[in-house]
């Protein structure tokens, strides 16, 4: 018997019934309804999880639909586009068969041309390897290197094995200087006010794009809606100022390291010791794999990602999927984006839903 259904948000419910019917290692906080109804309620789109069965083995995709004619486009119909919400995302299946997985994207393509959606862009998950389960659908493109730590070593292996002796040499400095750490799993209005204030602090000081400074609802979204799976982090320095403030995500296997910013207060010791507290924790409370995400670009001399290698020496593989469904009208639409936009085509001329700028 072979199946196949579109979920939104009125259906969490279901949604995560057919989630939980995944094995656990296969499963993550970026494929649930609470994290899609986040960055719904953030205005990135419309939440749908299109889920396939077959002979008892399922495909779980969670993606953010999107009107391209309300950007003022002209053109002869309604049309679509899709893309995962911000973080890892794709697809899940119970199995890598291939005639299973061909099976579901003759059905998936089908979907599309059916509700017609024009491109699909992708974000694949570095630890689940989802980017396998869509060889032949998608235009795979490697973006960038993440790092991750296994924690089922033991801490003391994890010390001198896979910390760099500068980040140890860090980590001591800020111990001796009296930073402190606490760990909030429900923070009241004023610790998130605290956080938002020193993020937006760090997003100027490294002239993020504009997209990264998230409204105030969404960072109150993010622990009223993840409730159980979010965790904010404070380093406190010995003057009980808060100097580094960051965001956690754990869900089954994996912790995340999400957001993050520092005070002015900050010294350069406080991210390491930071992340080091952390992976006491996740180790803790029994995830398997810390995942610290990689650096700010694609640059294999990333200053970030070279800092996050101080932890662990384990690199994984980032990878963006690309998918035109509608050729013609997608050519159509990126024409009239060129003629309006000129002056940012080149800056833009590799992104897929370059329309959108």
């Amino acid at each position: 018997m072979v199946d196949s259904k579109i979920f939104t948000l009125y259906n969490k419910v279901e949604w995560n019934e057919y989630l939980n019917k995944l094995p656990l290692d296969k499963q993550d906080v970026y494929f649930t309804p609470e994290y899609y109804s986040l960055y719904e309620k953030h205005g990135d789109g419309e939440a749908n999880c299109f889920i396939f069965e077959k002979e008892g083995d399922i495909v779980l995709y969670p993606f953010l639909k999107n009107s391209i004619n309300r950007l003022g486009y002209s053109l002869d119909d309604e049309y679509y586009d899709i893309q995962g919400a911000y973080g890892y995302n794709g697809m899940l299946s119970s199995t890598d068969d291939t005639s299973f997985l061909k099976d579901f994207w003759h059905t998936f393509n089908q979907f599309c041309k059916d509700n017609n959606i024009v491109a699909e862009f992708t974000r694949f998950h570095p630890i689940l390897k989802n980017h396998s389960l869509g060889d032949w659908h998608y235009d795979i493109i490697f973006d960038r290197e993440t790092v991750a730590l296994d924690l089922t070593q033991d801490y003391e292996s994890i010390w001198k094995n896979e910390y760099s002796s500068k980040n140890r040499n860090m980590i001591r400095k800020a111990q001796k200087d009296g930073s402190r750490i606490e760990i909030i799993s429900n923070p009241d209005s004023s610790q998130i006010d605290t956080f938002i204030e020193i993020y937006n602090h760090s997003m100027k000081l490294v002239k993020a794009d504009e997209y990264y400074y998230f409204k105030k609802d969404f960072f109150f979204n993010t622990f009223s809606l993840l409730k159980t799976n979010v965790f904010l982090f404070n380093v406190f320095n010995s003057n009980d100022d808060v100097v580094c403030s960051s965001i956690f995500f754990h869900y089954g296997k994996f912790f995340h390291y999400h957001l993050s910013g520092r005070s002015e207060l900050a010294n350069n010791t406080v991210n390491n010791y930071l992340l080091d507290e952390a992976v006491k924790y996740a180790k803790e409370i029994g995830a398997e794999i810390f995942h610290f995400g990689g650096g700010i670009s694609s640059d294999a001399d990333d200053k970030l990602l070279k800092f996050k290698t101080n932890f662990s020496k384990t690199r994984l593989p980032f990878y963006i999927g690309k998918k035109i469904h509608n050729q013609y009208v997608y050519d159509v639409i990126v024409r009239q984006w060129e003629e309006n936009n000129s002056e940012m085509r080149l800056k833009y001329r590799s992104y897929l839903l370059k329309y959108r700028y």
